[in-house]
């Protein structure tokens, strides 16, 4: 159950972030106010999302409010991305000791393409059944500060590939394998609908599904299952504001050793993209 204390912290957070935009020049929203982007430079976002939870692949890393953090930079399909997860739990007797610090810092460098533009691009004939097929390949750097720098606990290194398909459902499939500590693969497929409303506005579904092979964990299974919906909500033309709910059911309780739950959970983002 949130304290008194943890709302407010909550609440304070979100206030902060939304703050960025509201102190944004008060412009006409159908004016690009930062002007036209040039050609070289790229395309950038932030946002800053706060959480009931920290549920991750069908575990929950952190069973009390969570601050998490995203920045990319992205160009030519290449991304460069910056998250992390701050605990904003007060509580120094539960969630493991962790209390209002850092938890995870994670770097990825992500190179994504669709065959339909690079096709184009390079005045190639390709069956146009591939037009709508994408692919991305992937690095992710996984790091836990506040804990020893020379413990194996500290970092652990993952790559990925998968590929999506632009039709009804947006089906997409994707395998990870963490070459480190993690010592596994996790391989998850879904799919999603997004609703178009005015001023903008879009609502999204999503369900995905997963298999862990022993992926952290010394077993392998139909791991989780997640159902999730959002809706975003843009402002001033480069802000927008996105409530979510999801929630993650366990398939085989075998794979993470019956330590984990069926889990609902949900939160708001408020981002900037650029």
């Amino acid at each position: 159950m949130f304290n008194l204390k943890k709302i407010i912290i909550l609440i304070m957070s979100i206030a902060l972030t939304a703050g960025v935009a509201v102190k944004a020049p008060a412009l006409d929203t159908d004016e690009e106010w930062l002007g036209e982007k040039p050609e070289w430079m790229p395309d950038i976002s932030l946002e800053n999302a706060f959480f009931t939870k920290y549920i991750w692949r069908g575990q929950n890393l952190g069973d009390e409010p969570v601050m998490q953090t995203d920045f990319s930079v992205s160009k030519w399909g290449l991304t460069f991305d910056f998250w992390t997860n701050y605990t904003l739990n007060n509580d120094k007797s539960v969630d493991s000791g962790r209390y209002q610090e850092y938890t995870e810092i994670d770097y990825t460098i992500d190179y994504s393409f669709n065959f339909g533009e690079l096709s184009e691009s390079m005045e190639m004939d390709i069956p146009e059944m591939m037009e709508a097929l994408s692919m991305s390949f992937g690095y992710t750097y996984y790091t836990f500060p506040n804990t020893d720098w020379n413990s194996e606990a500290f970092d652990s290194h993952e790559v990925y590939a998968g590929v999506s398909y632009d039709c009804l459902l947006q089906p997409f499939f994707t395998w990870y394998w963490d070459v480190d500590d993690g010592d596994g693969s996790y391989y998850i497929a879904g799919i999603s609908h997004t609703l178009e409303f005015d001023g903008g506005i879009t609502a999204d579904v999503g369900m995905t599904t997963a298999y862990n092979d022993e992926q952290w964990t010394p077993e392998s299974g139909w791991s989780d299952m997640n159902f999730s919906g959002s809706v975003t909500i843009p402002f001033m033309n480069y802000f927008y504001v996105t409530p979510s709910v999801s929630y993650s059911l366990i398939l085989d309780r075998d794979t993470y050793e019956d330590a984990q739950e069926n889990e609902f959970y949900g939160g708001i983002a408020v981002g900037f993209s650029y």
